[in-house]
């Protein structure tokens, strides 16, 4: 190889570089030199957007699919849920003790056939329940009798906006046709059943009776006026229930608004010797709270109270080797 420091040093006689000058060549090296490590740069930065890329791609697809499977397995166990509240409510409602038991128990029945299906596919999952909202049901289980208070009253109170309820769910009514008022031209100075929801979103009113011959509901709140005629009556009663909006089984979208509430509620029954049949509700403050003044005891009487389950939390836990999955869900019928 040339000696490129003896070359360099070489000179003419003017003074200036000999062989084209060692500056001319110096500028030459720094640009081989320079667009090396540019390209080798580049190359880099290509290569670490690649690696990124890719990460982040792999990331999002893994954490999508896990992700999934522990939010489905959520949402069965809020939906297994909301029935065991409405079961044990049915069948274990002499005290909140026998409540909780019974609400335990059958959480503990469908994780223990959910978690096992889950475990075949290599994955653990857990629900256990961590609170509940103790409440109140009132029913009526006689079908022959009118929606009077116990004592008889037509216009009663069943809970006033002072007794600290805040919550209303599962209203559901089975309404004697034949009894109802025919076509009445003023709702509320007439003679026509009516259930007032009153709360800091204001009042929605349920008014119920017959037009030309059709069982008919009417739904008044602050946003407007609706009117739902029932889809089909069985011999003579007709179902409005809140919770799936419907009358008869027609679907009434207003209705679903009528337990819509806000802050402290207050619920009234109107003229209950112009309708009769069964109904139940519940509301999320236990009996020694409320004064129960228009209800019998359970086996008293008519309508009367008994204990209920207003809403409970769940802590449902889902892993995977990708996934350590956790979350705390309420349950409550709607």
């Amino acid at each position: 190889m040339a000696d490129l420091r003896r070359l360099s040093s070489l000179r003419d006689r003017t003074g200036a570089p000999a062989n084209g000058g060692d500056g001319r060549a110096d500028r030459g090296q720094l640009l081989v030199v320079g667009a090396l490590a540019l390209a080798v740069l580049f190359v880099s930065l290509a290569l670490l957007l690649n690696t990124a890329i890719y990460t982040g791609n792999l990331a999002t697809r893994e954490a999508g699919v896990d992700g999934t499977a522990g939010i489905d397995y959520a949402g069965a166990a809020e939906s297994a849920g909301v029935d065991a509240v409405r079961s044990v409510n049915e069948r274990n409602d002499s005290s909140h003790a026998a409540l909780l038991t019974a609400f335990e128990a059958t959480m503990r029945a469908w994780d223990d056939a959910a978690s096992h299906h889950r475990a075949t596919a290599g994955d653990l999952a857990d629900v256990d329940v961590v609170a509940v909202t103790n409440g109140t049901q009132f029913r009526q289980n006689d079908s022959s009798r009118n929606f009077t208070s116990h004592g008889g009253a037509e216009n009663w109170t069943l809970v006033a906006d002072s007794e600290g309820v805040t919550g209303i769910h599962s209203i559901r009514l089975a309404v004697d046709a034949t009894r109802l008022t025919d076509d009445p031209s003023d709702y509320v100075a007439a003679d026509v059943f009516h259930v007032n929801v009153s709360s800091d979103v204001g009042t929605r009113s349920l008014f119920l009776y017959n037009d030309s011959g059709t069982p008919t509901a009417r739904i008044v709140e602050p946003a407007g006026t609706t009117t739902c005629a029932a889809g089909s009556v069985t011999d003579g009663t007709f179902v409005v229930d809140v919770a799936n909006a419907s009358v008869g089984g027609a679907s009434c979208p207003p209705l679903a608004r009528l337990d819509d509430t806000s802050g402290n509620v207050s619920i009234t029954f109107r003229d209950g010797d112009a309708a009769g049949g069964t109904y139940r509700l519940v509301v999320d403050e236990p009996p020694a709270a409320l004064p129960l003044s228009g209800f019998a005891t359970a086996g008293a009487g008519q309508p009367y109270w008994t204990y209920g389950l207003y809403a409970a939390e769940l802590r449902v836990t889902y892993r995977t080797p990708q996934l350590d999955y956790a979350a705390t869900i309420e349950v409550q019928p709607p």
